[in-house]
Order: C-alpha cells, then sequence, then structure tokens
C-alpha cells in the first residue's frame, strides 16, 4: 500500500476511536457502559446521580480540577489527532513537501500525546503518562517545524498556508506557556482556580494571566486549523485563476493576521483584545467565503456522485454555516454581554447564569465538528465512488443541522436558574440527537468506504 494512504487510513482510524470513546463516556450511554463493564461514573465528573444530569461544575474542588484537566487532555489529543490528519491531507497533494519521514514523525508524536493523555486522564494519573503526553506535543511542535523548513511556496495559496501554519506554531508556544506554569505551585493554584470561576462567569478569571494566555492560544489553534482546513479543501479541488481569486487570497491571509494577533492579545489586554476577535473573525471568514465561490467546476447535483463536487459544496456550505451559527451568534452575544441589547437581562445577568456557559461549550463544539467533517470530506475526494459521496453528505447534513439547532438550545431559552439536565431540551430532543445520529452514520460508512477503496 501507498504510504501516504495507510497514514491517511491510520489518521482516520484513530480520530474515529477517539471520538467513539468521548461519545461513549457522554452520560447517555451511562447504561451502556455499565453492561461493557466500564465505570458508570468518573473521578470528579459533572454527573450529580441525585439530580441525574449534569452541573456547571464538581462541587467538590479537587475533583473540579481533575474534570477540568481531562477535559483538557481529552481535547488535546483530539486536536492533536486532526492535526496529523491535515498535514497527511496535504502530503497526498504535496508529496514534493511533505515525505513519509515527517508523516512517521507526526504520527509518533500523535500516538505520544492521544496515550499519554488518555491513560493520565482516565486511568493512572502519574508523572510518566503526563510525561508521555507532553513529549508528544512537543514532537508534534517539531514535524511542524520541519514542515514549514521545507515549504517552498510556488502558488499564493501556498503563502497562505504558510503564513497560518507560522501563527499556528506561534499559538503553541503560547499554549506550552500555559502548561509551564504548572511547574509552579501558586501559578498553577491560581489557574486552577480560575478555570472554575470561569464556568459561572468568565468576568472573575480576567485577573489570571496564565487564563488570559490560555484563552488566546485557544482561539488561536481552532481558527487557524479550520482555516487551514478549509484552504486544504481548495487546494484538492483546484486553485482558481484570476486577479479576483488571488485578491480573496490575500484577504484570507490578511484575516489569519489579524485573527492571530487578537486571539495572542487576549493574553496581554484580556477582554479588550477579546472584543476584537469577533471583527477579525468576519475578515477571516468573508475572504474564505469569496474564495469557496470562486473555486468551480462542479455543478450541485454533481455533488451526488462525485467526492470532489461534494467538497465544493461542503466548503460553500460550511463557511455560509460560520456566518450563520458561529459568526452571528458569536456577534450577538458578545455585544450583549454588558448591554441588554439582544437579550433582556444582558447576557451576563445571573439571571443567564447557566446560558454562557451553555453557548460557550457549544460554540467550541461546532467549530471542532465543523473542522473534523471538512477533513473528513477532504479525503473522501479521493475515492471515486457515488457511495463515497452520499456517506460524505450525510455526514455533512447531520452535521450542518446539529451545528444550527445547538444554537436554538444556547441561546433560543428564557432565562432562568441553571437546569442541571440538558438532555430534556426540546432542541436538543428533536433536531441536535437526531442530527447527530445521521453524523455518526454518515462518518462511519464514509470511513468504511475509504477503508475499502484504499484495500483494493
Amino acid at each position: 500500500m501507498d504510504p501516504i494512504r495507510a497514514h491517511m487510513i491510520l489518521a482516520l482510524t484513530l480520530a474515529v476511536l477517539l471520538v467513539g470513546w468521548g461519545v461513549l463516556l457522554s452520560p447517555p450511554f451511562r447504561e451502556l457502559r455499565a453492561s461493557l463493564g466500564l465505570p458508570t461514573e468518573l473521578p470528579g465528573a459533572r454527573y450529580n446521580p441525585e439530580v441525574k444530569a449534569a452541573e456547571i461544575i464538581n462541587k467538590d474542588e479537587e475533583g473540579a480540577e481533575f474534570f477540568l484537566a481531562r477535559v483538557a487532555h481529552y481535547y488535546h489529543a483530539l486536536f492533536a489527532t486532526l492535526l496529523y490528519g491535515m498535514l497527511v491531507a496535504f502530503s497526498s497533494m504535496r508529496r514534493d513537501l511533505i515525505g513519509a519521514d515527517i508523516l512517521n514523525i507526526t504520527l509518533i508524536g500523535t500516538l505520544f500525546t492521544m496515550i499519554g493523555a488518555l491513560i493520565y486522564s482516565y486511568v493512572s494519573r502519574t508523572f510518566f503518562w503526563h510525561g508521555l503526553f507532553i513529549a508528544g506535543l512537543s514532537i508534534l511542535f517539531s514535524s511542524g517545524l520541519l514542515t514549514l523548513l521545507r515549504f517552498r511556496p510556488s502558488k499564493t495559496l501556498d503563502l497562505a498556508l504558510i503564513v497560518a501554519l507560522i501563527l499556528l506554531l506561534g499559538g503553541g508556544a503560547i499554549g506550552a506557556y500555559v502548561g509551564s506554569s504548572y511547574i509552579s505551585k501558586e501559578a498553577s493554584g491560581g489557574f486552577e482556580r480560575a478555570k472554575i470561576l470561569a464556568r459561572f462567569n468568565p468576568d472573575l478569571a480576567e485577573d489570571n494571566e496564565i487564563w488570559r494566555a490560555m484563552t488566546g492560544h485557544l482561539h488561536t489553534m481552532v481558527a487557524l486549523a479550520t482555516t487551514i482546513t478549509f484552504l486544504l479543501g481548495v487546494y484538492k479541488i483546484g486553485i482558481p485563476n484570476g486577479r479576483f481569486a488571488k485578491v480573496s487570497i490575500l484577504l484570507v491571509i490578511l484575516g489569519e493576521l489579524v485573527m492571530a494577533i487578537a486571539s495572542y492579545s487576549v493574553w496581554f489586554f484580556g477582554k479588550i483584545a477579546h472584543l476584537i476577535i469577533t471583527p477579525a473573525a468576519l475578515i477571516l471568514i468573508a475572504s474564505t467565503l469569496i474564495l469557496s465561490f470562486l473555486v468551480g467546476g462542479y455543478k450541485f447535483k454533481e455533488s451526488f456522485r462525485e467526492p470532489k463536487g461534494l467538497l465544493l459544496w461542503g466548503l460553500r456550505l460550511g463557511n455560509i454555516w460560520t456566518w450563520a451559527f458561529i459568526a452571528l451568534p458569536g456577534a450577538i452575544v458578545a455585544i450583549s454581554l454588558r448591554k441588554p441589547l439582544f437579550f433582556k437581562p444582558e447576557f451576563r445577568s445571573e439571571l443567564w447564569d447557566w446560558a454562557e456557559l451553555s453557548y460557550n461549550i457549544g460554540h467550541w463544539h461546532i467549530i471542532v465538528v465543523l473542522w473534523g467533517v471538512m477533513l473528513l470530506l477532504v479525503y473522501l475526494a479521493d475515492v471515486r465512488s457515488k457511495w463515497a459521496s452520499a456517506a460524505g453528505w450525510l455526514s455533512l447534513i447531520g452535521m450542518l443541522g446539529a451545528t444550527a439547532a445547538t444554537n436554538l438550545y444556547m441561546l433560543a431559552n428564557p432565562p432562568g436558574p441553571y437546569s442541571p439536565n440538558p438532555y430534556s431540551n426540546i432542541w436538543l430532543s428533536t433536531i441536535v440527537e437526531p442530527s447527530l445520529i445521521l453524523m455518526s452514520i454518515g462518518i462511519a460508512a464514509s470511513y468504511l468506504i475509504f477503508l475499502l477503496d484504499s484495500l483494493k
């Protein structure tokens, strides 16, 4: 088998296993875990058996810290896997730049990160596994540097990828600074308290410099990773020609720079810089939206039998959804935090004590799901099969439905005290959960189709 194709299978397999593990550990699957002999309760979990639902945070401070550590480790493992998958996808298009050597190094870093994170979080909370996790992240950072050193741009789109990679590495360096705070017991203690307080009101954490650095790190990594995935999709379909296309790519670069600088600045200036992130994101999203409609070659009906056509329409719909269900709700929330413009009272009022946490959690999940499904469509573009298109459409439609309806759960409920049982919410039960089931079926089918095509 072609080495790069083998890496693509490995990346997909790791992503499916990791996401499947996360789903298995969610509260709706407590009985399934029990039937499999797995623990139904995890140390520090938010689940409260007295009310049979999740609280904002575990009432025990040590348990709360363990829960937040577990969340951080799990999502670092997921991000590492998706970053590995992105590099493999780029390698399939630019074999002259990214060879099997860099992919092998990246795979080792991903495995170290994933194994260390999962065992530390769920099996044995010892220094060895945490050290393996840190080693994996370091290897991934090194593979990013090696990729940057080998990169020789030949097109304007290459320049957009290089700028995004440099800024992504900068965000990784900020993340390393945040992690290094655990060397100091005093610094880490303050950081842990800030993370707990931020679950109730982010203003309470603003005075902690490490928490601000973490916030900047998170915005940088997620925004740039999704942008790179979008650019990989454009690369796969074919870079458009013409002056307007070149201008739109230059606008993407401008958006990357402004978004990253705004995110970095949260570390130093806090909420003032945080307000800049929304307009900065609008520049980036506007430029990628324009670029998606400049890419051509496939009519809508062709997307049902040609995976590259599906990728094109996935990029377009993904950008429209980003505007409608990430950027617009984000702007509405941002300008309503302290003034009752769209929400009465203002969104940060105590009467909304559950809503902002729900919004923040949902907001990041929407972006991560969008990132993952877009990357899946890039992979499926290598499979010339109407079945691949059908599976991809199932994944895409499920993702679009879930991300749209999640905003209704986050923002369309009346103000009031925190309800610890979101699973009875009408938007979740009637739209989000069925959409997630559809998306899951599509992803599973896509994985099997890609695997069978690779084994021919």
